[in-house]
């Protein structure tokens, strides 16, 4: 990998993330007092007198366990220690040198990386004492800093600075990843991260049977066919009075936030549950954001079995997310042995990213003034507008005013003058023929020349 890259470790509770997110200057990664918090590997940007390089924040690792979760999270540590150029090994000094962090010093120096032992929670001088006895880790100069309060900060980032190759020029696609922005989203263990690995083919995000696997959205650059994506892996949202934690509150938030910087989302449904509440409300709270929804009814081989199931499954979903305008529905599944490492047997996911970019090109598609005319024209031809007050209603104009999504304007013989219904039947019109599929139309209808008399409205008062 180009760059320079610091990987940030350590046992659960120390403060990775707290440093982590001094050093990108964002509350990137979720911070609970509370060990196990962050799991998957987070990637954020830092800059230092001048000097930009990449940081991975991971996951607690406690040498104890290694199986389930912990396994899964030292997994990670590991793939992120065998990437990095340099080690931040982060150490509580309140507490001292405990035999997990001898094990994981141990470790660190089996690696053969330059490493740095920032001493975390040193919030005062009394407390470097405790801060140096850390020397017996026998991995060099102690850094005593506080990540809370910035105390002594500087130190160790004019630490880290140094001892990155001088030569290393980040790598601006994996920090700042371009390339159509596609979020996973769905109820927990619905299989979201179970699919990311499956179209990265390897285990970049942990799958644990534990519901809530995921906490912190974590962008992913891929290429599929030549074009750039980046898939974000997202936090299972469960209904607002199941949240109970302040983390499970902070992940939900944070899917929420990864949603509003994304322009397609794939909706992904356990099909042996089929579309509940919670999968609706998600749905339509990507519509109102004018995010184009791709629907993934995945672990579609525990259904695939019995036809007369499977097809009512599929009806159902239509039914239930009609109000999506008939999105594009992919069946998918994920079986076999290594499924959850991206290493089984997979079904359809090429249809998934196929169908997010469709989507993602009618969320940007700009029609033509003059077939969007001769369109609303055929529509009117066939199904007269129903009279407003008594008044028959022209539609004299028709343009589109925005992309992502797309705003159609009508100007009419008078203003807001169609109803709901009519409004619908011309949205699904422009939707079939310019292949709008699961995509937000909105449309605006307002009379003729009002935006030329609100100007010369603001004019006058401004002269007056």
């Amino acid at each position: 990998m180009s760059g320079a890259l610091v990987a940030i470790v350590g046992r659960p509770n120390v403060g990775k993330s707290t440093l982590f997110n001094r050093l990108v200057g964002a509350r990137k990664a979720i911070v609970e007092d509370n060990p196990g918090v962050t799991r998957d590997r987070l990637y954020g940007v830092a800059e230092w007198d001048g000097r930009r390089f990449l940081v991975v924040d991971t996951g607690g690792i406690d040498p104890s366990l290694d199986d389930g979760l912990p396994g899964h999270i030292r997994a990670q540590a590991e793939i992120a220690i065998e990437e990095a150029d340099l080690i931040v090994f982060v150490v509580d000094s309140s507490e001292g040198a405990t035999a997990s962090d001898h094990e994981i010093a141990a470790l660190l120096r089996r690696s053969g990386r330059p490493v740095l032992v920032a001493a975390n929670k040193t919030d005062g001088p009394k407390r470097e004492i405790h801060a140096h006895a850390l020397h017996e880790l026998g991995l060099g100069e102690i850094f005593p800093v506080s990540a809370a309060h910035g105390r002594r900060f500087g130190e160790l980032c004019d630490a880290i600075v140094a001892k990155l190759p001088e030569d290393a020029t980040i790598e601006t696609a994996r920090a700042i990843p371009e390339g159509t922005r596609i979020a996973f989203m769905g109820r927990p263990n619905a299989g979201k991260s179970t699919l990311i690995n499956a179209l990265m083919r390897e285990p970049r995000v942990i799958v644990d049977a534990a519901a809530g696997t995921t906490r912190d959205a974590v962008d992913l650059p891929f290429e599929f066919n030549g074009k750039p994506l980046v898939l974000i892996d997202t936090a299972g949202l469960r209904r607002r009075r199941q949240v109970a934690r302040a983390q499970e509150k902070l992940a939900a938030i944070k899917s929420i936030r990864a949603m509003e910087r994304t322009q397609v989302v794939v909706l992904v449904i356990d099909a042996s549950l089929g579309v509940t509440d919670q999968d609706q409300r998600l749905a339509r709270m990507s519509f109102e954001r004018g995010k184009g929804v791709v629907v993934a009814l995945h672990k579609w081989d525990l259904v695939a079995g019995d036809a007369r199931l499977a097809r009512e499954r599929l009806a159902h979903t239509e039914e239930a997310l009609a109000f999506l305008e008939r999105p594009r529905i992919i069946k998918t599944s994920a079986v076999g042995e290594g499924r959850d490492e991206g290493k089984g047997k997979t079904r359809n996911l090429d249809e998934v990213l196929i169908a997010c970019l469709k989507t993602a090109r009618g969320l940007g598609r700009h029609i033509p003034t003059s077939d969007l005319n001769e369109e609303v024209k055929a529509a009117v031809a066939e199904n007269s507008p129903p009279m407003h007050k008594s008044k028959p209603v022209k539609l004299l104009y028709a343009t589109q005013a925005e992309v992502e999504p797309p705003l159609i304007v009508i100007s009419a013989n008078m203003g807001r003058c169609l109803a709901p219904a009519y409004e619908r039947y011309l949205i699904r019109r422009i939707r079939k023929r310019w292949d709008l599929r699961g995509v937000p139309v909105r449309l605006v209808v307002r009379a003729r020349g009002r935006g030329n008399r609100e100007r010369a409205r603001t004019n006058r008062s401004a002269k007056a």
